[in-house]
């Protein structure tokens, strides 16, 4: 049975492959000036589209829809495959031509991997006819992305969207022949594009490869926080263990004399999760200083940040936080308890705490002592202006792109 074969002979039968989109088709003479490139984004629609009604908002979602946007801005041909959230099977959006996909629950269960997730997503990747392939989050999807491009002589990106997808083990990912398969595309993606320098490290340690780091960028309205006008302290992402909400809860507790906001939705809908989330709403509930406003579309957070004083990430692990650069485009000063590696003039542009135990006085001196608060304000911002904006991802990876259509011809 198919599902049984090896990774290589998965993705590498040329009788299906000739099932799923005919014949290979050779490399075909394009301007290689401007290569195009194609985003397999299975989720990213509701973020892409701005739709208010669905809680499909992770960092991986949000940063593919501010690259595309950048990238056609750059006067690249952007198109993306999404999962069918009810969209025409063809739109435009922004400039990105957007390619519909499965739906979430089509198939029959133990078949579906094959028909129709696999079958829907190459038959897609061969409408797009890009330059291109680019692919984020560990899982099978690297696999198929890698395959297509490698049988049709085109490029493929795996973009890291955290620091456990190189880890030994792939902990992110869930099942044995799941993680083999995603293993087989990391190494096989022609660039990994990597968030912070620990991933370079990881990348090289475990797979023996190396990477291209290339900032996360964002799309920021040119306002900045004012520190007199605010008292808030701030959090914001997706509630599920790894980003360890409890953190904030417990900070909440210790200033009483603060007010904290927390925002952020159940990661996914499987029981275990609405559990999770469940019990985290209700612990919040419990703190009369803190208010928990559940799942805010993502369009409708960024005046959260306009009003906080500071934002805390109290995530164990992390790519390059989202939120990081909602703040920072702001100049809001933020403490966490993980290293990203930035640093401008060889300053972090974060609080950075070791144990739970000190982001309570970090968060307090800050909102207490004017001049360190406008220290780190003007730190951050001035790091978000020279690393993160969209104009220089964009340059980046049509500077990567320009390499391996060149290297694929």
């Amino acid at each position: 049975m198919l599902l049984q074969l090896g990774t290589s002979q998965w993705f590498g039968s040329l009788a299906y492959g000739e099932l799923i989109d005919g014949p290979t088709q050779p490399f075909q003479e394009k301007d290689l000036r401007s290569p195009s490139i194609c985003f397999l984004a299975l989720t990213a629609y509701p973020v892409l589209a701005g739709l208010r009604d669905s809680q499909e908002l992770g960092g991986a979602q949000v940063q593919q829809a501010m690259l595309a946007r950048a990238l056609v801005k750059a006067g690249i041909d952007v198109s993306m495959i999404c999962m069918d959230y009810g969209q025409p099977a063809y739109e435009t959006i922004d400039g990105i031509r957007v390619i519909r996909s499965y739906a979430p629950t089509a198939g029959v269960r133990g078949l579906r991997t094959l028909h129709p997730r696999l079958t829907s997503v190459w038959r897609a990747l061969s409408l797009a006819n890009a330059d291109v392939v680019y692919q984020r989050c560990a899982g099978v999807n690297t696999a198929i992305a890698v395959a297509w491009a490698k049988r049709h002589r085109r490029a493929s990106i795996y973009a890291v969207a955290s620091d456990l997808d190189l880890q030994e083990g792939v902990p992110i990912v869930p099942g044995a022949r799941d993680k083999r398969v995603f293993t087989w595309g990391l190494r096989g993606a022609d660039a990994v594009v990597l968030q912070n320098p620990r991933q370079q490290e990881l990348l090289q340690e475990v797979h023996g490869r190396l990477g291209q780091l290339i900032p996360s960028c964002y799309a920021a309205d040119g306002s900045r926080v004012a520190a007199a006008a605010n008292d808030e302290v701030l959090w914001v992402g997706m509630l599920r263990p790894v980003k360890r909400p409890d953190r904030f809860l417990a900070l909440a507790r210790a200033l009483p004399h603060r007010r904290f906001r927390m925002i952020g939705g159940p990661c996914g809908d499987s029981p275990e999760t609405q559990q999770y989330f469940d019990a985290i709403a209700r612990d919040a509930e419990s703190i009369p200083n803190l208010e928990f406003m559940g799942f805010v579309p993502f369009r409708d957070v960024d005046p959260w940040f306009a009003r906080a004083a500071v934002f805390v990430n109290t995530s164990e692990h992390e790519g390059f936080p989202n939120t990081f650069l909602q703040a920072w485009s702001r100049g809001l000063p933020t403490v966490a308890l993980f290293d990203t590696g930035s640093r401008q003039n060889g300053q972090a542009p974060y609080r950075l705490v070791q144990t739970d135990a000190q982001l309570p006085q970090a968060v307090e001196q800050l909102l207490t002592d004017a001049a360190i608060w406008q220290q780190a304000s003007d730190l951050c911002h001035a790091y978000f202006e020279a690393h993160h904006a969209p104009a220089g991802a964009a340059s980046a990876y049509r500077q990567l792109m320009l390499r391996l259509v060149r290297g694929a011809s």
